[in-house]
């Protein structure tokens, strides 16, 4: 009785909390990075990115308020390694680096936080269910490993900073992911690529070990093309995927936390070059295009990202 009373109390805290503060649709970028992709048997394909993501847009629902009183970055450095067995199989990590801010102002002053750190890890089996010329299948499974950092605490006051600013998430989580492409539709270099994931989320213990904390469940779906030229000794590609995001509430044992979860729809154009057959340099950006989101949150009002890829290729 104690226990659930205790439990009662510390949910509306965080509520009145949250409801006072917002809460933020930012994190580490995990579900939408995990590049699933076929590559040749015994090969590496090794990227390093970066993603910075601004968020000073408020929103209710569908309605963006005019409200300029806080903004918070979310900056990802993420280190990728595929490596193909054979034809149907390979493995697929991703380690991350996570720096989280944000920034509250009240007339002139201004309260500016941040945690930053190794964030939580990624790492897939891929099979490649069909590959020839004209597309290619594949599914991928595997596990997000809690290995980041989820008890970061503010340096003035000492108490735990919210799981939203945390560089890890202290839980480990599903994710699955299946990607289909279509060679040669309109020309010999013009792809049309779709892409599905959905992270299933667990239980992490936060708070001392208190209550659980649980972020939402995640899907996210893409579609875009991608066609490449050959300039002089370079080869560019340019590419658009339309994306859809959806999360489900985050959850306080079986308590939704107030301004969490919602629908986003983002266009991401990007090019990438070619210098060599085994070194890729590629930026995309994020525009926002549609939210509706669960409550009151801040959410992003521009995203990029650049990366520099590596093929090592078997002989």
């Amino acid at each position: 009785m104690r226990k659930t009373i205790l439990l009662i109390i510390l949910f509306l805290g965080i509520s009145h909390f949250l409801k006072a503060q917002t809460c933020c649709s930012g994190g580490s970028p995990i579900t939408s990075n995990l590049g699933i992709q076929e590559i040749d048997p015994k090969s590496w394909y090794v990227q390093l990115s970066y993603d910075y993501n601004f968020l000073d847009a408020l929103y209710s629902g569908t309605q963006k308020l005019n409200d300029q009183s806080r903004e918070r970055t979310t900056q990802t450095v993420m280190l990728q390694a595929i490596y193909a067995l054979n034809n149907k199989i390979s493995f697929n990590a991703l380690l991350t680096h996570v720096k989280q801010e944000r920034t509250i102002f009240s007339g002139e002053n201004e309260n500016y936080t941040s945690a930053s750190g190794v964030g939580d890890a990624v790492f897939m089996m891929q099979y490649s269910v069909l590959s020839n010329l004209k597309r290619n299948l594949v599914v991928a499974a595997g596990p997000k490993i809690p290995i980041g950092k989820f008890d970061a605490t503010d340096p003035e006051l000492g108490f735990a900073l919210a799981p939203d600013l945390q560089p890890g998430s202290g839980s480990w989580d599903g994710i699955v992911g299946l990607s289909h492409s279509e060679f040669h539709v309109l020309n010999p270099n013009f792809t049309i690529t779709g892409t599905l994931g959905y992270r299933i989320s667990s239980e992490g213990e936060r708070f001392e070990g208190d209550t659980g904390y649980r972020f939402g469940n995640e899907f996210i779906a893409s579609l875009g093309f991608n066609e490449s030229f050959i300039l002089g000794k370079n080869s560019l590609s340019l590419f658009a995927y339309l994306q859809y995001r959806h999360t489900r509430p985050d959850k306080i044992d079986d308590f939704d936390v107030p301004g969490t979860g919602g629908q986003w729809v983002n266009l991401s154009p990007g090019f990438s070059i070619s210098p060599s057959n085994y070194v890729d340099l590629n930026f995309s950006a994020e525009i926002p295009l549609y939210r509706n989101l669960k409550g009151t949150q801040l959410t992003t009002s521009y995203r990029f990202n650049v990366g520099l890829a590596i093929k090592l290729f078997n002989n």
